[in-house]
């Protein structure tokens, strides 16, 4: 009889433990998505979860700043691709390939400072995770911005943009959490 005791609650508590950790995703997700108009909830949700099959699920907050740099840092690295590619085409005038070389080190810069950022995090330095993945956005933003200086000229890349800008937003309310809970 005790053992059986024991058995059912051992089994509940790890149904409880798996249950907390399917829900560290919304969970965290609806409360950035509060902290930070930027970041929608549903483009946190759906990128955490697109990426759980390739890393370890996270079971904490600490997990998700982790994960979410990465995802960040791999965004940024298939926006670099793209920019090759899109370097490649002919119909581009000579201002959008400038915009887009610029774009292209840009982002090279963000992928080197991204990584900066991990490196400060994993030292519990959150002022320094801050500034660097507030210099990555950065990028994108300037990325963006140039291609409007000259009038009718529109951005190829305006979805990745904003993509590697909610990105590095979501990081950034991440940490903050983290930092708030420790």
């Amino acid at each position: 009889m005790k053992f059986t005791l024991y058995l059912v609650l051992f089994v509940l508590f790890l149904f409880q433990c798996s249950s907390n950790s399917s829900n560290l995703i919304p969970q965290s997700c609806r409360e950035a998505s509060k902290h930070d108009p930027n970041l929608s909830y549903d483009f946190c949700v759906s990128s955490l979860e697109a990426n759980i099959s390739k890393n370890t699920p996270p079971t904490n907050l600490e997990d998700l700043v982790g994960m979410s740099i990465e995802i960040t840092k791999s965004n940024g690295t298939n926006i670099i691709s793209n920019i090759v590619k899109l370097l490649k085409n002919q119909t581009f005038d000579k201002y959008a390939k400038a915009c887009l070389k610029d774009c292209y080190d840009l982002y090279n810069d963000s992928l080197s400072t991204l990584e900066d950022a991990m490196v400060a995090f994993k030292s519990k330095d959150f002022g320094t995770v801050n500034i660097k993945l507030s210099a990555a956005m950065d990028g994108s933003v300037t990325c963006e911005d140039q291609f409007k200086d000259k009038k009718g000229e529109v951005s190829p890349l305006t979805k990745e943009n904003n993509d590697f800008f909610q990105l590095n937003v979501m990081s950034l309310v991440f940490i903050e959490m983290c930092h708030q809970h420790s």
